[in-house]
């Protein structure tokens, strides 16, 4: 496979995770927990397809598998300027995203934690509301369970 056609697949698989990245980043939004399950799964499967392509790209050229992106550009933009662009571009699209989607991340477990915080504190308490928001005493240890 030829330089301009590994950067090519390269990029195709970039699209693809962005693609994932942007499902997961509307999920988190709206808060549907239960979309980022498959999501992450795909995501996974999609970070080995580009690690795969990107260990060939640079098995190609004779370089180390760890060679960073900015060490790649030293060659591939000789090589297939216009291939490498939207490889970089891709790449610094998902690195965005992926950092989006880290602070959403960031938020929710924030609101989560506080949610908690604010049920433990609850729990806590003597005072309790019943369903018609009137103060309930049912945890009143001199009432007995007929009286309840």
């Amino acid at each position: 496979m030829s330089t301009i056609a590994h950067l090519d697949a390269l990029a195709r698989e970039l699209s693809a995770f962005i693609n994932l990245l942007e499902q997961e980043a509307a999920a988190l939004a709206t808060n549907q927990a239960d979309a980022l399950a498959p999501l992450i799964a795909q995501r996974e499967t999609t970070n080995r397809r580009l690690a795969d392509l990107w260990q060939a790209l640079t098995r190609e050229l004779a370089l180390p598998a760890t060679t960073t992106l900015a060490a790649l550009r030293e060659h591939c933009d000789v090589l297939a300027p216009e291939a490498w662009r939207q490889v970089e571009d891709r790449a610094r699209h998902a690195e965005r995203l992926n950092r989006l989607n880290s602070l959403l991340i960031d938020e929710q477990l924030r609101r989560t934690q506080a949610a908690v915080q604010v049920l433990r504190s609850a729990a806590g308490s003597r005072t309790l509301y019943g369903a018609d928001g009137r103060m309930s005493d049912s945890l009143n240890p001199k009432r007995s369970i007929d009286t309840a």
